[in-house]
């Protein structure tokens, strides 16, 4: 809270004991001046008290991160507090939570790293999901708006927050990891109407009756039938994902580019084998892989060299240049509606120059166009070109046409 630049915090316990510059009062009551939100730390059995301090100082919104309550079978303890929530007007996220954070106001008051600011929102049930996500996000290039954890859902749930986050003007795609619903059908609602208007990606788990074993312990949730959460997801707009690797590359792909109007997708290449691969991938997907028009191939065979395929995937060689990538990537999307622009660099090429041919085609087509640099050291400047340019990059060409076959 500090590191964002927030002045006006307290720290309450029973010794009134402050931490560094933060000054230490008994109660939140003492404090004599309105509290935008508190974050409960204490033990479980004192939550319940500490929440009617909250409610009789004005508290509007009350973060707890302690555990101990229906996950761990003190199912009245829970109740207690969600009968302080809805007597007093407190909206709570927790308890079992790894609190919440907004980077467009510098806002953590959570147990996890500070991410990349940018257009992803995340919310989680498990707090340490969240949190490892978080610690990911910079890596993966994943820039993140808004993250809530919300643990048991007391009262605060994903139903609030998908209403939320679908008015949110920082965020762009919604990641969510859910182990159980509260309410079905208004689980439904409430992505039905999100999915009208910006994608979500979801990760349910679950599946397996150990994996529904767990939830129980975990978050105190009973899983339910993963058909039923299948059906429902698809029916709803909903994008389900099995791993965090995939739901990062989606929304990255969300985050970055234009919307994918169709499933024709061209391949454009420097090496035939990681092509054809990809090309292999995008079938068994069901995305068009199609050969070019004749007209097409007049115009690409007017300025590559003749040792080039012309096919799809279109192969430049290992003589490929930037300015044999932007020109084919523009002249292919005019038939095309997405391509994956792939490089398999080798120590003597300059990949910087050929990412910013790619990203150059990508704004002068207006198309989506995702990348894959391969691979370590060797690509290692083009990486930053195609971050600052907006160009997702994925570690093999079947990730990135993966995410073009999900969002098309």
């Amino acid at each position: 809270m500090l590191a964002g630049g927030f002045r006006d915090i307290y720290a309450v316990n029973p010794k009134a004991q402050g931490v560094d510059e933060i000054p230490g009062v008994a109660a939140v009551t003492g404090i004599g001046r309105p509290v935008d939100l508190a974050v409960i730390a204490s033990p479980a059995a004192t939550v319940a008290a500490v929440l009617e301090d909250c409610a009789a100082a004005g508290v509007k919104v009350a973060v707890v991160i302690t555990a101990g309550f229906s996950e761990a079978g003190n199912v009245a303890g829970e109740e207690e507090i969600k009968r302080i929530a809805r007597g007093s007007g407190i909206r709570v996220v927790g308890p079992n939570c790894a609190g919440i954070l907004n980077t467009g106001y510098n806002l953590y008051p959570t147990l996890e790293v500070r991410p990349p600011a940018g257009h992803t929102a995340l919310i989680s049930q498990s707090g340490a999901l969240g949190g490892a996500v978080l610690a990911w996000a910079e890596e993966q290039g994943l820039g993140i708006s808004k993250f809530v954890s919300y643990g048991n859902r007391v009262d605060v749930d994903e139903v609030d927050l998908l209403a939320y986050l679908a008015d949110d003007p920082d965020t762009v795609v919604v990641a969510l990891y859910i182990e159980s619903v509260r309410d079905g059908r208004e689980f439904m609602r409430a992505v039905h109407a999100f999915t009208r208007r910006k994608p979500l990606v979801v990760i349910k788990s679950g599946r397996s009756r150990s994996g529904q074993r767990a939830t129980l312990s975990h978050t105190g949730s009973l899983a339910g039938a993963d058909a039923a959460y299948d059906a429902a997801l698809r029916q709803c707009g909903a994008i389900r994902v099995d791993t965090v690797e995939e739901m990062f590359d989606l929304c990255k792909g969300f985050a970055h580019v234009p919307p994918v109007r169709g499933r024709r997708i061209a391949i454009v290449t420097n090496s035939g084998g990681p092509g054809v691969m990809a090309a292999d991938w995008d079938e068994k997907l069901g995305i068009d892989v199609a050969e070019p028009s004749p007209a097409l191939r007049e115009k690409l065979a007017s300025f590559l060299p003749a040792h080039c395929a012309l096919r799809n995937p279109f192969d430049l060689t290992v003589e490929g240049t930037e300015d044999g990538y932007r020109r084919t990537l523009e002249a292919v999307l005019t038939e095309y509606d997405a391509a994956l622009a792939l490089n398999v660099n080798t120590p003597y090429l300059d990949s910087a120059a050929l990412a910013r041919g790619i990203c150059d085609a990508a704004d002068a087509t207006g198309k989506p166009v995702v990348a894959t640099f391969m691979a370590g050291s060797t690509v290692v400047d083009a990486l930053p070109v195609l971050k600052a340019r907006g160009i997702p990059n994925y570690a093999i060409g079947e990730r990135g046409v993966t995410v073009l076959a999900r969002m098309a």
